[in-house]
Formats: C-alpha cells, structure tokens, sequence
C-alpha cells in the first residue's frame, strides 16, 4: 500500500500521513487515525471506480475540508 506525506494549505498546515490503495485510504496524524474508509462503497463510490489514484485525490479533499476529521 503506497504512504505519502500531505501537508493541509489551510488553516494551521498540518502534515498527514496518507496510506492508500484501491477502494481504501487511511489518514494520519502524528500516529493518530484520523479517517479510515476501507470500503469504496464506505466512499460513495462504485468498486470498479475505486483506483488508488481515486482514493489518494478523495483523501487530499478530506484534508483540506476536513471532511470527517478535526485539524
């Protein structure tokens, strides 16, 4: 499962720790889980559509609104 370091543009600018594959990605930070979605359909989104690719660009949206996790 690739891992990538994403740092927020907003607010306090925090980096997250992204682990993603297809139909799943888990965020972090300092160690602490801050959103798992271990499904794609958990993600709204059809399994055949669920490319890692898909996951990664739906995990850096939920850090910058801050969908499901607090700063």
């Amino acid at each position: 499962m690739p891992v990538i370091e994403y740092t927020r543009t907003k607010g306090r600018r925090l980096t997250y720790t992204i682990a993603y594959d297809d139909g799943e990605y888990f965020i972090e930070r300092d160690g602490q889980l801050k959103k798992s979605v271990p499904d794609p359909m958990t993600a709204t989104v059809s399994p055949h559509e669920a490319t890692a690719l898909l996951m990664l660009r739906m995990a850096i949206a939920d850090i910058e609104a801050l969908i499901g996790m607090d700063e």
